[in-house]
């Protein structure tokens, strides 16, 4: 439904899975905002200049920048949650690892970094959930490996691995800190750790 937003049943879920599973939030860290990139271990949907977009991250001294794999054996559920709980920008390509969105802090944003035509499934579960969410709008700086290959179906945006304009990668995750840095939640648990 196109005019909810921040409904409190998803909300609750995420509190109620939270508290359950004993997930702390440790608040903003030193007043640095927490940036966490789920990397992708699959054939499809690669960020294929993931290092480069890293190292641009890791320039801005008010960047923590954390790169995770969720798809290893060796992360289990509860250290996933652990880290997306504690993240203050999440980035990912369109799959499933974005449901994560259901357990950030409220301040956070969710940065579908491209959704792959389709525009509605994460925008409307971070809409849901009352977490900013933003994705890529500049399809002259996103740069497709191929057309993609399913294999019934033929070209298709999900099957292929993509390359993302530096500059624009980095404008998007400003505007997402600033986001973050004004939002009244953040502030509050900033000033609240600093007494």
């Amino acid at each position: 439904i196109s005019e909810c937003y921040s409904e409190g049943m998803f909300r609750a879920f995420s509190q109620h899975v939270l508290h359950r599973l004993n997930i702390p939030q440790a608040g903003p860290k030193e007043g640095r905002v927490r940036v966490t990139l789920l990397a992708r271990s699959t054939e499809y949907r690669r960020i294929l200049n993931q290092v480069e977009l890293v190292n641009a991250l890791k320039t801005v001294p008010l960047l923590e920048v954390n790169v995770v794999d969720y798809k290893f054996k060796d992360v289990p559920f509860l250290v996933q949650l652990r880290i997306t709980h504690n993240s203050d920008i999440f980035i990912g390509m369109h799959g499933a690892g974005l449901t994560h969105l259901l357990f950030l802090p409220d301040w956070a944003v969710i940065f579908e970094l491209y959704n792959c035509q389709d525009e509605s499934c994460y925008r409307d579960l971070a809409r849901l959930r009352g977490i900013r969410y933003v994705t890529w709008q500049k399809m002259d700086k996103v740069l497709p490996q191929d057309k993609g290959h399913h294999p019934t179906i033929g070209d298709h945006p999900k099957f292929t691995n993509y390359s993302f304009d530096v500059g624009e990668f980095m404008h998007l995750v400003l505007e997402a800190a600033d986001y973050v840095t004004h939002h009244p939640k953040w502030r509050r648990r900033s000033l609240h750790d600093e007494l």
